[in-house]
């Protein structure tokens, strides 16, 4: 179920999903920057079996990325993509709310990596981690 991102509680577990959209269809290497405000953790499918999106049914619509890294402060995806793709795609990943607190969400970058002039950003915002699910 979609959820309110501005308000969310400690230990509650999300699944983010970024949606890309093209203006035409070209192949390209992109780069996905997708920093996460303080307050949360990705969940890395590489530790935790939890945070395997392949586990969530509903997904059917998510790019698998040639590369993706799970840092401690952001998301990193690359994403190749041919010219029969289609212009919308998705790329999700988990997280969970560990520290109470108000924090700054910061916009994710998009970029061709030979084409940097080609870009997007998302708008940035407020999110707050509250108190323990009781």
């Amino acid at each position: 179920r979609r959820i309110d991102p501005s308000r969310v509680a400690q230990g509650e577990r999300l699944v983010v999903v970024v949606t890309l959209r093209a203006t035409q269809k070209r192949p390209a290497r992109l780069i996905l920057n997708d920093p996460l405000p303080a307050g949360f953790e990705i969940d890395n499918p590489s530790l935790v079996k939890a945070g395997d999106i392949a586990e969530i049914p509903w997904l059917g619509l998510v790019q698998v990325p040639a590369h993706k890294e799970f840092r401690a402060d952001r998301f990193v995806a690359a994403i190749d993509r041919r010219a029969k793709d289609g212009t919308q795609f998705q790329i999700a990943y988990l997280v969970r709310a560990v520290s109470p607190g108000v924090f700054t969400h910061p916009a994710a970058t998009v970029e061709d990596m030979y084409r940097p002039t080609l870009r997007a950003r998302t708008a940035s915002g407020r999110v707050e981690v509250t108190g323990p699910l009781r």
